[in-house]
């Protein structure tokens, strides 16, 4: 049985993996020489990776492997709504495919584990 507050810590890293993702895309438009080693939006997006992948870990504790691995493709989704709208990328209609589609699994996963 998977733990409550498993779920949630999943769902948290996952966040903070997206938003590590975004600040990975911000710092690649400035990287160059001596000024990637600087870089503030690369040293943050690896600090929100290295705390999303320790509370990950930690998530993993209190529940099982077929519930929560699902959980973190909602890492796609929080992804795809921040390059809307911080960095203008445009979402085609297989990208919302895409996007219902691990909806979609992530709650058939979840009522699954239910029966």
């Amino acid at each position: 049985m998977t733990e409550f507050w498993s779920v949630i810590l999943v769902i948290s890293s996952t966040v903070l993996s997206s938003l590590g993702s975004f600040y990975m895309k911000v710092a690649s438009k400035s990287m160059n020489g001596i000024k990637t080693v600087i870089n503030m939006p690369l040293i943050g997006a690896l600090s929100l990776h290295t705390l999303s992948a320790i509370m990950g870990v930690i998530a993993y504790r209190g529940g099982e492997l077929t519930v929560l691995v699902p959980l973190a493709s909602l890492n796609y989704i929080w992804a795809s709504l921040l390059a809307i709208k911080y960095l203008g990328e445009k979402m085609n209609t297989w990208k919302w495919i895409g996007v219902v589609s691990i909806m979609l699994g992530i709650s058939i996963m979840g009522y699954g584990d239910l029966l």
